[in-house]
């Protein structure tokens, strides 16, 4: 990449962030006041006992958490298309994946400009298909509405996220590629967090009476230094090795 390409590329970042942030301003009045809008209009405003009651907090117990650990999680990756990513939602079932596919395919690499780019574009195609995909399920609703009532569909329908995820992950598994440099071994940093996820999973299971649902924020945001710590001991104790792309290929 020449210096101009890569100062037009810088911009872009810059560009990405400050009209992001922007965006993200004006999304979230939007959403905070359309609610109060139609209240008001309707006059059905709510009393802040009615609101802020033992139903509201069991809410906010499961999505604050994963919302947290999404951001936190997502973001490296994402860049400068999290802020598009989190405005227009779906961001686990189709904008990560999306965004990742579209990296690899070209390969671009997380965090540098070009693959923020790359990522921007897979969200902002993915954001524009999920409306015109519902926008056509409503006009067709009377139409398809038979299909989705096949035993056979609701069936495969209770396997597309797993096997959408599942995918990811033989693809990471697969994948040491981290730029210039190379994992080796690094199989052996996700086995203590899948072993460890495991047993967090099952004890949830077992103690809310088999859902899941409610605990994966919390999971997530566990595991996350768990991941981190055991890989920084293992790489310490030379288990994981981190080479050149060169020094890989010579062996």
């Amino acid at each position: 990449m020449s210096k101009n390409s890569k100062n037009e590329m810088d911009s872009f970042q810059a560009w990405c962030h400050r009209w992001g942030r922007v965006g993200t301003v004006i999304a979230l009045a939007y959403m905070i006041a359309l609610p109060f809008i139609v209240l008001g209009v309707y006059g059905c405003m709510p009393t802040l006992g009615m609101v802020f009651n033992v139903a509201t907090f069991g809410i906010l117990l499961i999505y604050v958490p994963v919302g947290f650990s999404e951001a936190i999680t997502y973001t490296p990756i994402l860049g400068s298309a999290s802020y598009l990513t989190f405005i227009t939602g779906n961001i686990m079932n189709l904008k990560v994946p999306c965004a990742v596919n579209a990296m690899n395919i070209t390969k671009k690499e997380p965090n540098t400009p070009a693959g923020e780019a790359i990522a921007s574009v897979a969200v902002a195609v993915c954001s524009i298909m999920t409306v015109v995909l519902l926008a056509l399920a409503a006009l067709l609703s009377t139409w398809i509405s038979p299909i989705f009532e096949l035993p056979a569909v609701k069936t495969a329908s209770g396997y597309l996220i797993p096997a959408l995820f599942g995918s990811l992950t033989l693809g990471l598994f697969a994948s040491t590629n981290t730029g210039k440099k190379v994992v080796k071994n690094g199989l052996a940093g996700v086995i203590p967090v899948i072993v460890i996820v495991a047993i967090l999973a099952l004890v949830v299971r077992v103690s809310s009476g088999g859902s899941l649902f409610g605990a994966v924020g919390f999971i997530i945001i566990i595991m996350l230094p768990v991941a981190i710590l055991s890989s920084w001991i293992m790489w310490k104790k030379g288990v994981i090795k981190v080479v050149d792309k060169e020094e890989k290929k010579a062996e």
